[in-house]
């Protein structure tokens, strides 16, 4: 528990300070929905409420002494609270943005685990999470209603609660942020960088483990000094895992929170770890040599081996010998006869225990494979990933490309700095055909100055980059030619690529493509629900799916923040909308560059068996309006249209039309959300036409 004192005068001053302004809810009213086919956001979405609960882990390891985070969210104090009964739908995560001396003023830094304790705080979504964001502005303390004996005691639950042979349980989101404990689980995929790792119950249903802990990550956050965590060797035999649950697209994920949340191992299988070929480029006939480092940590390493096959024929298996110069493990593939083909290999091992390892665990979607082409290797060979694990068989071999660049630094802008710009170059059109380049290494600075329809050849390393495969460390570099024409947009459909994204060959195979989706309507302005991450949902007819506007450098945006001077509207529609598809937080999305990538952008809707003879616009309707009002014009022949808003000053605000119409009665919709109360004036040009009406909004 923390210092006697600072609770004292936490209690006092809280309970001075604090008096209840919104309504008192339970967690269950933020959490609880009706449907559990789904993932829908809370019902409370966007309101300001109270809710009471028990704090599951404390904000800082010590408001005096030591105010490292414990559970890392950037630059936010971040803890998780629980039904005091344990009821279910009774989770949440509550988290404070400000941490500036103004912001401690809430007292949520000195909370601790066990107490009692209500939050005021606006109910909001990230991605598939529920979350609270604690009341700042104005400062609104917390207050403590009582402490417990200890923080409740976890939820006994089985994997398969969660994940049934791969399929997401959504009838377990009344766990999401309980606190929770698995027995007797089996241990994958050790991430010896973050820390992280999947685990399994005996039927192969999986879940993920999340190193959001300080005391239970590899990362920056670590709590060093007050933790010697090392991620259990694939294959380990967990006593338990416990921790708080996290609801993803992707599956679910547990978050060990203290000392002790991941319990003691039964045994321990050999570790087969890094695992490289002798060679970057594997020509027809050339045999591979394949070396591993294997050890067991608690007894002896009794075999080894390879299993290989070419094309996906039968699986043939090949000894693995120990090296004592370089104490790895060895094999050699022989050498294929052809051309273009795909040999994938998984290794195997056996301890004194009669434990065994596989490496990858998932040889099915998994397996480590290499080209063997008889010519240099293209972007298609890179980016090729048969398996749907994602993976390039080059990841980590250095290769030479060749491509023309589709977007450079002026038109994925990223997020100011050069570790987040992105630029891409392509190979011809199809699938496979494009890349992303990193700027890091010595040359990233140079690289800033390539351009759209530079040809350019770039050696570097294949990496991974969040899911996303990328050309990183750049060595050398040559401009063969510019201005080149760009290749065709891809015409793909937007149920092609969906919502989800990983484990799918038929969408990893347009990864970082020049496409291009026809005839679409924004189906849902905010794709991450109560959070606004620049994000929205089109469809052409076959589905949903995303198109991030934060990223281009143009002037299309959904209210989120970012600067723009086009507000797009629920129900718009785009008789294109082209850019460049990328991949994060388990999405495809595509991300339009500039302001010619979206083409023939209308709010209008136009009325049917009207033919006017005349050009006109009418008055606003309602006005004054808050927020949104409708503005109705005419156009007797076919005309460009632009329809825009201007302030009192002159500036221009918003553009509603934009395009060629025919002969029609159209009306717009004008969603002024995200201006101030004010007059505002609003402009037609149609033909040889013009006119400016004012109009007033009123919040």
């Amino acid at each position: 528990m923390k210092k006697s004192l600072l609770f004292t005068l936490f209690f006092l001053c809280s309970g001075l300070i604090f008096a209840q302004q919104y309504p008192l809810v339970t967690i269950q009213d933020i959490q609880f929905v009706e449907d559990t086919t789904t993932d829908p956001p809370s019902p409370l979405t966007g309101d300001t409420v109270e809710v009471r609960g028990t704090v599951m882990v404390s904000p800082l390891v010590n408001p005096s002494t030591d105010r490292r985070p414990i559970i890392a969210a950037g630059p936010r104090w971040v803890t998780y609270i629980e039904d005091k009964d344990g009821h279910v739908w009774g989770g949440l995560n509550i988290l404070q943005e400000d941490t500036s001396e103004t912001g401690q003023q809430t007292f949520f830094d000195i909370i601790d685990t066990a107490q009692i304790v209500k939050f005021t705080g606006i109910v909001t979504e990230y991605y598939t999470s529920t979350e609270m964001l604690q009341l700042v502005t104005p400062t609104t303390p917390i207050s403590i209603d009582s402490m417990m004996a200890k923080r409740p005691d976890p939820i006994e639950l089985q994997v398969s609660d969660f994940d049934n042979n791969g399929q997401y349980n959504f009838a377990s989101e009344k766990y999401e942020d309980m606190y929770v404990i698995i027995r007797n689980v089996i241990t994958s995929d050790r991430n010896a960088s973050s820390g992280v790792f999947n685990f399994h119950d005996a039927d192969g249903n999986t879940m993920h483990m999340y190193d959001q802990s300080g005391y239970f990550t590899l990362r920056a956050h670590r709590l060093t000094g007050l933790t010697n965590y090392d991620p259990p060797q694939d294959g380990s035999i967990l006593t338990y895992i416990r921790g708080i649950i996290n609801t993803r697209a992707d599956g679910y994920y547990i978050v060990p929170v203290y000392p002790g949340d991941i319990g003691p191992i039964q045994q321990s299988p050999p570790s087969i770890t890094t695992i490289r070929r002798n060679a970057d480029e594997i020509a027809s006939n050339q045999s591979v040599e394949i070396s591993a480092k294997i050890k067991d940590l608690d007894g002896s390493v009794q075999e080894s081996r390879l299993y290989y096959r070419v094309d996906g024929g039968q699986r043939l298996m090949l000894p693995m010998t120990f090296n004592a110069t370089d104490t790895t493990y060895r094999a050699t593939i022989p050498g294929v006869n052809s051309d273009s083909s795909v040999v994938d290999f998984y290794l195997w091992s056996q301890d004194n225990d009669g434990l065994v390892s596989i490496n990858p665990v998932d040889t099915l979607h998994d397996d480590y494979f290499y080209l063997v082409l008889n010519r240099p290797v293209g972007i298609r060979d890179v980016q090729y990933s048969p398996f749907g694990g994602g993976y390039s068989g080059y990841t980590n071999y250095n290769v030479t490309l060749e491509g023309v660049v589709t977007s450079d630094t002026s038109d994925i802008k990223g997020y100011g700095t050069t570790s987040f710009l992105r630029s891409y170059i392509q190979d011809g059109s199809g699938p496979w055909s494009g890349i992303e380049f990193s700027f890091g290494g010595s040359l990233g600075t140079e690289l800033l100055n390539l351009k759209r329809g530079d040809l350019v050849t770039l050696t570097g390393t294949i990496q991974e980059s969040f899911g996303v495969t990328i050309i990183n460390n750049v060595t050398a570099y040559n401009v063969v030619s510019s201005n080149n024409p760009l290749p065709d947009p891809q015409v793909i459909t937007t149920g092609e690529v969906g919502l989800l994204g990983d484990g799918n060959v038929e969408k990893e195979q347009w990864e970082s493509v020049l496409v291009e989706y026809d005839g679409v309507n924004i189906t849902n302005i905010n794709a991450d629900g109560g959070s606004n991450f620049g994000e929205i949902l089109v469809n052409d007819g076959t589905g949903d799916t995303r198109v991030e506007l934060e990223d281009g450098n143009n002037s299309y945006h959904n209210g989120s923040g970012e600067p723009g001077t086009i507000e797009v509207q629920l129900g718009a529609y785009f008789q294109k909308l082209k850019g460049i598809m990328y991949y994060s937080f388990s999405n495809y999305k595509l991300v339009p560059r500039k302001d010619d990538d979206f083409v023939g952008y209308s709010t209008a809707v136009k009325e049917e068996n009207v033919a006017p003879k005349t050009y006109s616009i009418e008055q606003n309707y309602p006005n004054p309006f808050n927020p949104s009002t409708k503005i109705i014009y005419s156009i007797p022949r076919s005309s460009k249209v632009t329809l825009k808003v201007f302030n009192v000053l002159g500036q221009q605000v918003k553009t509603l039309v934009n395009q060629d119409q025919s002969q029609g009665t159209y009306t717009v919709t004008f969603n002024a959300s995200s201006l101030p109360s004010g007059i505002y004036f609003y402009s037609i040009d149609a033909g040889d036409y013009n006119q400016v009406k004012k109009m007033i909004l009123l919040k």
